[in-house]
């Protein structure tokens, strides 16, 4: 997740999460993530990196009235809400998540999360690569791809059945 604001604008949060609706999730998040950019001072969430052999994991600590969109995933892999919770909406509507949780995201998964409290969240990706640069390339689509990225899923992998 890359991008944040505090809670301190309660109206942009309820017309974000008062607007997403299922298969327009993608362009409500691409407008919200530009209302951010826009409009709102960025912070810096801590994140910490983990490595073993074949797996990258990347733990991101919110603070309590954080909200935070996502970066899109080429990649299906696994999330872990470790600690906390959220609201967050998803290609499956909006989802209130309470740590521990385990879920799986399929590619073209692209979220926005607000943090009701201190949480710790980790995506685990398979990489055999252990710098940086090289596995955002291998697992995040850059903004300026996403419609070509989505164009080439399967259906079923874009939450359309």
């Amino acid at each position: 997740m890359s991008e944040v604001i505090t809670a301190d604008n309660t109206d942009l949060l309820a017309h974000i999460l008062g607007d997403i609706q299922n298969k327009a999730y993608i362009d409500v998040v691409r407008n919200v993530q530009q209302q951010i950019t826009d409009n709102a001072e960025l912070i810096d969430v801590p994140v910490e990196h983990h490595f073993a052999p074949g797996v990258y994991m990347r733990q991101m600590n919110a603070a309590a009235g954080t909200l935070v969109v996502s970066k899109m995933h080429r990649t299906e892999h696994m999330n872990i809400l470790l600690t906390g919770s959220l609201t967050v909406a998803t290609e499956n509507g909006i989802e209130l998540l309470k740590a521990p949780v385990v879920l799986k995201s399929m590619p073209g998964t692209k979220r926005i999360g607000y943090f009701h409290e201190d949480s710790s969240w980790i995506t685990v990706h398979p990489t055999e690569s252990t710098d940086l640069e090289i596995i955002e390339q291998q697992v995040i689509v850059p903004d300026n791809e996403i419609d070509q990225f989505l164009a080439s899923l399967p259906n079923k992998c874009k939450g359309i059945e």
